[in-house]
């Protein structure tokens, strides 16, 4: 072991030694960064919040997750449990560097950290480190895979703020017909950048051997994860604008249904059509992958909407 794992897994040691009672309240801070977290909270600003916003962390998110993912794919780098697996107090099945949580916090809860206010900025950016800390503690990132993921998450969140600007006006006057082109090339792309990631002869599999092949599978979930997503979501959006445009405002009780009702369905949806949809072989499961998780953000950007308008538990925005 060189002299910089050792150093990492001494202060992984040092951190884990301070006490059992410190991994409730890591495993608490790590779910804030998951992206299964942001997935659930991201209906709940769009439906039930504030339109806007919801729309703006759905692009972060799924920036930072495409970014994220395909890097590691690219790389093929070892989770600390890799080479001691008494160092695991959580798992993991992905390659390590750059850390999702610590790279989905710093660009969601640091772009709600810069359009807030204090004392709620503080409290953002001390939730932040906390997540980053927490993946140290719980043993599945390296120091080195979080300041990765706090560089790619600062770069897309200043990425983010530099294109808004430049970009929506020139989107908003596309037609629907030109927003589907240029999302199924987008999605096109996206496969064929991970797919070209997944191939390159990096990591060490002789050496992490079943670990690094499920890692390896997971790049290619999330190649149809990603490029189903940012299909669904460009489509859904630039529909949602265009034929729905539909308003959260309202009564609490008309919001705590919207949110019921939606997680349902998006939920139904999630594991109705996993079940439904083949999963081998690789090329079939990218296909139905992917539309499973366009269908899935059709339905939250532009389904959902549209039939809350219909049911009367929202109203049209005013142009």
């Amino acid at each position: 072991m060189d002299p910089l794992t050792s150093w990492a897994f001494d202060l992984i040691r040092a951190f884990q030694s301070l006490g059992a009672w410190l991994t409730p309240p890591m495993l608490f801070f790590t779910a804030l960064g998951t992206e299964e977290f942001f997935l659930l909270a991201l209906p709940l600003v769009f439906w039930c919040i504030n339109r806007r916003l919801g729309i703006e962390l759905a692009v972060l998110l799924l920036a930072s997750a495409g970014v994220n993912e395909w890097v590691k794919g690219l790389f093929k780098l070892p989770r600390p449990f890799w080479l001691e697996p008494q160092a695991a107090l959580s798992a993991e099945t992905s390659f390590g560097l750059p850390s999702g949580h610590a790279q989905h916090a710093l660009s969601l809860w640091g772009y709600l950290a810069a359009i807030l206010r204090r004392p709620w900025r503080w409290l953002l950016v001390a939730l932040l480190l906390l997540i980053a800390l927490s993946r140290l503690y719980l043993g599945v990132h390296f120091p080195w895979d979080t300041l990765a993921g706090w560089l790619l998450g600062l770069l897309v969140l200043g990425g983010f703020f530099w294109l808004r600007p430049r970009v929506t006006p020139r989107l908003r006057g596309w037609p629907l017909r030109t927003h589907i082109v240029a999302a199924c090339i987008a999605t096109a792309v996206t496969l064929l950048l991970y797919l070209l990631a997944a191939a390159i002869p990096t990591g060490d599999p002789a050496r992490y051997g079943v670990r690094f092949s499920v890692a390896l599978a997971s790049v290619y979930d999330a190649a149809g994860t990603v490029s189903g997503m940012i299909l669904g979501i460009w489509i859904g959006f630039a529909a949602e604008a265009r034929f729905v445009r539909f308003s959260p405002a309202g009564a609490f009780w008309h919001r705590g249904l919207r949110l019921v009702i939606g997680l349902i369905g998006l939920l139904a949806l999630r594991f109705g059509l996993k079940a439904l949809f083949p999963a081998d072989p690789l090329a079939i499961n990218l296909v139905f992958r992917s539309l499973r998780y366009a269908l899935m953000m059709l339905w939250v950007a532009v389904g959902w909407p549209w039939l809350f308008v219909r049911l009367g538990l929202a109203e049209r925005a005013s142009m």
